[in-house]
């Protein structure tokens, strides 16, 4: 790898906010450890924010979502050592991650220390503009998929890296050296960081200890090889210890060894099976429904759907071959919602008609098979809202998601799920999330 450095302006003036989350939710970390090699520890942040000491201060990745989260992550530092923080590396360009870097900007300054260097991979400058171009609907995916009042992304939060890099970049630590390398994965900006001496590896959001979440329903396309690449090149270290985005460090060679090769093998056998279907013709709901992947390699506990799902990777695959089109002639050029839901309603739309789809949907649900009756009472919960008994079908669709959720594993469908089933019932997203249950919610 090659260094590329680009200088980026630098803002230290922004007051990050966030509000609150709760307990048990899968992005934040409320765990510390110390030494988890000699100078290595983890913080309780958003995700796994990792503290690397040096002669010159300590390396840290992650300021954390800012408020009275970066504030324990701050005082928590402080227990440990008294040196400033000299660099602040941003892990990946996602929301929130790095909010608090004004707090700890503030904090250095309050102890008389220099500000610290903030750095990042050169990709996250772009990703923060098209947040911010498109904050709106940023607000609405965060707060539809982590079922939350999410604020909208104030450019204030987005503090801008003074050093961006493409693919390596060195920080010399004076007593340790600290390797920063480009680990494109769940964003084409996530940073690692490699410590030789130590043959200590964080793996930041290419390491997540379950299935990689490609393919999540409200984001932007990932590319599953290249995820793949990465943790092969992370794998070619061959580090003896290893931190992931998610859950405590792994010691044990093989659990090491299974944590960077898993997922790369799972994500190629699903492009490889993805594209045979695909070239034999079939359709993308045919594949999802066809493909079978193998359990010695799926049912492993760094392979669990805790994030990401099947699923989710095959409909990514194929949209990144196929495009939008479902190959459905009649969604090519359709004709304007309502104007189908009209002619649907003089069909389906007398009081006889709903209650007769109503049961049905009402009978499959009994049996367990509750996808089943969301598609049957798609047919009337699609009709205007003059239907008849259209109030009473919006709170069964809703109920149905409710128990739909509980049979996923994935934590990105059960949320999905009971936000619009909170949509349905005329509710703000995450208005009822206090009582979610939080079964398979963490990847300790």
């Amino acid at each position: 790898m090659t260094t590329k450095t680009a200088n980026f302006p630098s803002n230290s003036q922004q007051q990050p906010v966030i509000t609150s989350r709760k307990p048990g939710m899968v992005l934040i970390n409320r765990a510390t450890h110390r030494d988890i090699v000699p100078g290595v520890h983890l913080l309780p942040g958003q995700g796994n924010s990792v503290a690397l000491e040096t002669a010159k201060g300590v390396v840290l990745f992650d300021a954390g979502p800012g408020g009275g989260l970066t504030a324990n992550m701050i005082a928590t530092l402080q227990t440990i050592t008294p040196k400033p923080v000299s660099h602040i590396v941003y892990s990946h360009g996602h929301l929130g991650y790095n909010y608090g870097v004004g707090d700890w900007c503030r904090s250095m300054a309050e102890r008389g220390f220099a500000r610290p260097v903030l750095v990042a991979h050169r990709r996250v400058r772009a990703r923060y503009a098209r947040y911010q171009e498109a904050e709106g609907l940023q607000q609405l995916l965060n707060s539809l998929q982590f079922r939350m009042n999410v604020p909208k992304p104030k450019p204030e939060w987005l503090v801008m890296p003074d050093i961006g890099f493409e693919d390596r970049l060195v920080i010399d630590g004076g007593d340790r050296t600290i390797e920063l390398l480009a680990a494109p994965s769940e964003t084409d900006d996530v940073v690692a960081a490699w410590l030789p001496s130590e043959r200590f590896l964080y793996g930041s959001a290419a390491v997540i200890r379950s299935l990689p979440n490609v393919g999540t329903p409200l984001r932007t396309l990932r590319d599953p090889m290249r995820w793949a690449s990465t943790l092969d090149r992370l794998h070619a270290l061959r580090p003896k210890v290893l931190l992931a985005e998610f859950g405590g460090p792994l010691f044990e060679p093989q659990d090491v060894e299974d944590a960077l090769v898993l997922p790369a093998a799972g994500l190629r056998w699903l492009r490889q099976e993805t594209v045979r279907l695909m070239n034999e013709g079939l359709g993308v709901e045919d594949i999802v429904a066809r493909i079978r992947p193998p359990a010695a390699l799926f049912d492993h506990p760094f392979m669990r759907p805790v994030y990401g799902c099947v699923d989710y990777i095959v409909r990514d695959i194929w949209r990144s071959e196929n495009g939008w089109w479902d190959r459905n002639p009649t969604t090519l050029h359709p004709a304007p919602r309502l104007q189908v839901e009209a002619d649907l309603q003089s069909l389906l739309g007398s009081a006889a008609d709903v209650q007769h789809v109503v049961a049905r949907a009402q009978a499959l649900a009994e049996g367990g098979q509750i996808q089943k009756a969301l598609h049957v009472i798609d047919l009337v919960a699609q009709l205007p809202e003059d239907t008849p008994m259209h109030s009473q079908v919006m709170d069964f669709k809703a109920d149905l998601l409710d128990r739909r959720a509980l049979q996923l594993s994935s934590v990105v469908s059960r949320n999905l799920y009971r936000s619009m089933a909170e949509q349905l019932r005329g509710l703000p997203h995450g208005s009822t999330r206090d009582n979610d249950p939080t079964h398979g919610m963490t990847m300790a």
